[in-house]
């Protein structure tokens, strides 16, 4: 049995994200209930060019703590990709192929989401780092233009050795301004068709979200990309506020992150604090222009004092709540998915 396998369902996943997915966010994360984190991708031709660290590089860091761990890779050539693999497989419980990534740098590079076109290469790098590795291999992929293909894809993958599939819901196309409602319907479909575990991953901004979800697809789990990164309490019963959620995160940061930029933790900080930023947009500049992490904890502090002296209480609860994440192109799953 696989480490897949041994996970109670539904499994709690939170998505590679290039720039969130710090070590420090991840135990954060499985803190707060999410039961699996993957690291941003990592390239492998790169990887193997600049002979990293497999456990402390430019895409990741890691240490004992942080467990379960997913390592997600991309490329397109097999044996470059075994490579990279299994350098890296002692210091994760999986390793998973990047099929999804719709950016222009993916295109450029040719990974990602632009292998769709050559699904015989695709499962050859499947099948070559099931074959030779002593942990599981996942992908992360997204739909096709139509029903049949993507479950003739899906079932590939499987035949290749795959243990596990996430399903983004969207089309290669659907990003920016396209990106457009996620398909639960195909997700479902995908569910129906192969034996291995399926992973919902679109369209989930908020517990009840993640709830019809699971309800309508019959998955055994769901992850969560950029809405975790507004709210990571999506996983939990916990009742925190964002002041409190990135206190922590600062704290876990001071203890692990050697090798973690400044960009991160500010990326973090724009997002958690979104609502007290928009309402006090003095510290938003001052967060942008620190230095280093004290100037952060320090403009973390005044903001709490400057919070605690506001004349206006009532307003506190709003300013204190984590910032829904939506976008324009979304509409209400209410509308288009009802469960029983």
């Amino acid at each position: 049995m696989d480490f897949w396998q041994k996970l109670q369902k539904p499994i709690k996943i939170v998505a590679p994200m290039v720039g969130n997915s710090d070590l420090s966010w991840r135990i954060l994360s499985r803190k707060y209930g999410a039961d699996v984190c993957y690291t941003e991708m990592v390239h492998v031709e790169s990887f193997l060019q600049s002979k990293s660290d497999p456990q402390n590089n430019y895409w990741f860091s890691t240490n004992k703590e942080d467990k379960p761990l997913i390592i997600q890779i991309c490329g397109n050539n097999p044996d470059k990709m075994l490579e990279a693999a299994e350098k890296l497989q002692n210091y994760c419980n999986g390793i998973d192929i990047n099929l999804g990534c719709p950016q222009p740098i993916a295109k450029k590079g040719y990974y990602g989401a632009y292998l769709q076109e050559n699904m015989s290469l695709i499962y050859q790098i499947v099948n070559k780092l099931s074959n030779n590795l002593k942990v599981p291999i996942s992908c992360k992929i997204r739909i096709l233009e139509t029903l049949e293909n993507t479950i003739e894809y899906a079932k590939m993958l499987e035949m290749a050795g795959c243990s596990l599939i996430a399903v983004h819901g969207r089309t290669r196309e659907q990003k920016g301004d396209k990106t457009g409602l996620a398909n639960w319907e195909i997700i479902k479909k995908i569910k129906e068709s192969v034996c291995i575990p399926v992973i919902a991953n679109g369209n989930m901004s908020t517990k009840k979200d993640i709830k019809h979800c699971l309800e309508y697809t019959k998955c055994d789990g769901i992850m969560i990309a950029e809405p975790h990164l507004y709210n990571p309490l999506l996983f939990t019963h916990l009742k925190l506020n964002v002041l409190e959620i990135f206190y922590e995160y600062l704290n876990i940061f001071t203890k692990n992150d050697n090798f973690l930029t400044l960009i991160e933790v500010k990326s973090h900080a724009f997002k958690l604090l979104r609502n007290i930023l928009d309402f006090l947009p003095e510290y938003r500049f001052k967060i942008g222009n620190s230095k280093n992490i004290l100037n952060i904890i320090n403009v973390f502090y005044d903001i709490i004092d400057e919070i605690l002296f506001l004349e206006n209480k009532s307003i506190l609860p709003q300013l204190l709540k984590s910032k829904s994440y939506y976008r324009s192109s979304y509409i209400k799953m209410k509308d288009v998915y009802q469960t029983e």
